[in-house]
């Protein structure tokens, strides 16, 4: 069993503990606190409603998959980036060659 489970365990079965369930029974049961709750939750699924619109917008579509790089890649430049990177050796390491103060 893990510390925290231990623990919390623990709390549950002391006085303190039950008196602090009961408490959030309690608050978990009040009407008012319920429709705190509901109208927290309604918020947020607006919220989520609202961010999945704007993505869906700036894919152009409705729901359709955003474009991965390989589907909106040019052939021909990536020829070119291929048959410069075959004809472009690397300098030979010869020390620290990183950024330098000015």
């Amino acid at each position: 069993m893990s510390l925290m489970n231990k623990l919390t365990t623990k709390l549950a079965r002391s006085e303190k503990g039950k008196e602090l369930i009961d408490k959030a029974q309690a608050m978990a049961n009040d009407p008012k606190n319920r429709e705190k709750i509901e109208a927290a939750r309604k918020k947020a699924e607006q919220g989520l409603d609202a961010a999945k619109q704007k993505i869906a917008e700036k894919r152009g579509e409705g729901g359709a998959e955003p474009a991965t790089p390989e589907m909106t890649r040019d052939p021909a430049s990536d020829a070119a980036v291929d048959a410069a990177a075959e004809t472009t050796t690397p300098p030979a390491y010869g020390g620290d060659d990183g950024p330098k103060a000015a």
